[in-house]
């Protein structure tokens, strides 16, 4: 499981993005975003890296 805090994602919509931008990468994933605590985690068989580069170009780069 990869969790990663994103200080951009603040809302519903934020949260919804985010989960929009780690299925692209892989669909099967599994996505809890929590934006009141800004943080995701994610169960995915993606690299870590090729999912916190599909949040950043989707705007909520990975802190």
């Amino acid at each position: 499981m990869l969790e990663l805090t994103l200080p951009s994602m603040t809302c519903g919509g934020c949260a919804r993005g985010v989960t929009a931008a780690i299925k692209a990468v892989d669909p099967a994933a599994t996505v809890e975003a929590d934006p009141a605590a800004h943080k995701v985690r994610v169960t995915t068989g993606a690299s870590p890296e090729a999912v916190k580069t599909a949040l950043a170009e989707a705007g909520f780069p990975p802190a």
